[in-house]
């Protein structure tokens, strides 16, 4: 539900402009208060949680979630839904890492990797299920319905919170490094908020170079502080720890690749081949399930193959997807779609598992909540800058295919088609369907798959040097056990109870 909610509203924005009257400048506040809160509050609350209690943290994020759900589904104005939205994205952030945090505590080593498979399957299919299960609910209710859906399900997980899940702490220092919190939090949000408005303001705005380089300067002045830090908020054993280090890049990496490629593709799908959200989201599951098998095949073939293989491999697999997005034409019929979500999805479902149990099995005890917080902040905040990267180089890339298509235009026409795919496609429905209506909508599509091609090849490149890279740095296989020496495992629970 936590990555469903980063795109369930994507499909309402306009039912939410027409009855709340919401400018633009709001609805972008109304998807990205969501994500801005969520990724720089990731860390502080896996601080949190190693200090007060994994538990503790965890079923307040959800309650506070739910809360600010049900709230939102009935806003009356555009304030009050972004108010809503950012306080979800509070809950969320505290979510995240203290799912991933409390596998360690709960699984023994052996198992730690279907439990890793599982979450990362429910993270994976969460967000490109947003369009779907919203396009259905906006097709049957209001479009509160797509914020009060949260409301049954995350109920359901809170009760199962406190009544399975074991409220375990680090039993070390309990101090907090309030200045390191505040400087991480001021700089991680700097930089998360200049990327999201790069496809609004451009790479040359202020308000894109000032928050950036604002959030660099802060999180540099988060490093210095640290080193001085008596109880520094990141541990200084988790960034010394190459078990920790390499399948985080991997994690970061893999998450650049995919939000680039499931930004670029939704886009081409409504506006040049007239899908509705509903389908684009039909169109985009396989992927998905890809992924869950993958990590099905992952977690069983691990132990047998070792960490190397399985990680360096799933990416090389992966990498054969974007080869084939390089034959997709404005022609193309589903099927080269299709099989290059599947190859894709399969090789990250393989890749994925294998490095997440590897960085959990990493972290010393008392620290996993911090440890997993830092994976998953530096994930979202390369996949945000993979948004911006590849749509920029997407977006460059059809301006320039545009150029010759649009020099015979009015100047209003031509503005509006060569700035974007949507654009194009209103000229050319304004133009009827005769040659020049039809000439332009080829032409807008040619050059936006040339966008997609380039930003495939990029994609490309990135797997290639990720899954060098691992076969070269990463051991043949993990340890299995945390790198502080843990007293021996208990025997294994009975069914149906866990140990901590």
């Amino acid at each position: 539900m936590v990555g469903l909610d980063a795109t369930v509203l994507n499909v309402a924005l306009s039912d939410i402009s027409r009855d709340l009257g919401a400018s633009t400048t709001e609805l972008q506040w109304i998807v990205n208060g969501y994500t801005l809160t969520s990724a720089v509050l990731l860390i502080p609350a896996g601080m949190l949680g190693d200090r007060i209690g994994r538990r503790t943290v965890l079923t307040t994020g959800l309650a506070v979630f739910v809360v600010a759900s049900a709230i939102g589904a009935f806003a009356t104005t555009s304030a009050e839904l972004i108010v809503a939205r950012t306080v979800m994205g509070i809950g969320a952030g505290a979510v995240f890492p203290l799912s991933m945090s409390i596998i360690p505590t709960v699984f023994a080593p052996k198992e730690r990797g279907k439990a890793v498979a599982a979450l990362t399957a429910a993270m994976g299919v969460g967000m490109p299920l947003g369009p779907l299960v919203g396009g259905w609910l906006l097709d049957n209710y209001w479009w509160g319905s797509t914020l009060l859906i949260n409301v049954p399900t995350v109920a359901v997980a809170l009760i199962a919170g406190f009544t399975l899940i074991p409220n375990s702490k680090d039993s070390g220092s309990s101090r907090f490094d309030l200045a390191g919190m505040l400087l991480t939090i001021a700089g991680l949000a700097g930089i998360v908020y200049g990327v999201t408005q790069v496809p609004v303001d451009g790479w040359d705005s202020w308000s894109v170079l000032a928050p950036l380089v604002g959030g660099a300067a802060l999180l540099g002045a988060f490093a210095f502080v640290e080193r001085r830090a008596a109880a520094p908020l990141m541990d200084r054993r988790i960034i010394k720890n190459p078990m920790f280090v390499w399948p985080t890049v991997t994690t970061a990496l893999t998450s650049f690749v995919m939000m680039g490629l499931l930004f670029a593709l939704p886009l081409y799908m409504q506006a040049f081949l007239g899908d509705s959200a509903l389908v684009t989201g039909l169109k985009l599951m396989p992927m998905m399930v890809a992924l869950v098998l993958g990590s099905v095949v992952g977690t069983r073939l691990a132990p047998a193959l070792g960490l190397r293989v399985m990680v360096s491999a799933g990416i090389a697999i992966s990498a054969v997807g974007f080869v084939i997005l390089l034959f997709l034409t404005p022609t193309s019929d589903y099927w080269p779609l299709l099989s290059a979500l599947l190859v894709t999805g399969f090789g990250f479902g393989i890749a994925m598992p294998p490095a997440m149990t590897a960085m959990l099995d990493a972290l010393p005890d008392g620290i996993q909540s911090t440890g997993t917080a830092v994976n998953l902040s530096v994930k979202q905040t390369v996949g945000a800058l993979g948004v911006a990267i590849l749509g920029s180089i997407l977006t460059a890339a059809y301006r320039a295919g545009m150029d010759a298509p649009t020099a015979h235009l009015p100047a209003a026409a031509a503005d509006a088609a060569h700035d974007s795919l949507g654009g194009a496609m209103a000229v050319a429905s304004r133009l009827g369907p005769g040659p020049a209506g039809s000439a332009l909508k080829v032409a807008a599509g040619t050059a936006y798959l040339d966008g997609v091609h380039l930003v495939s090849l990029v994609s490309l490149a990135a797997a290639i040097l990720i899954a060098v890279a691992m076969a070269l740095v990463l051991p043949a296989r993990h340890q299995g056990e945390h790198t502080a020496s843990p007293a021996p495992a208990p025997s294994p629970p009975k069914a149906g109870k866990m140990s901590s």
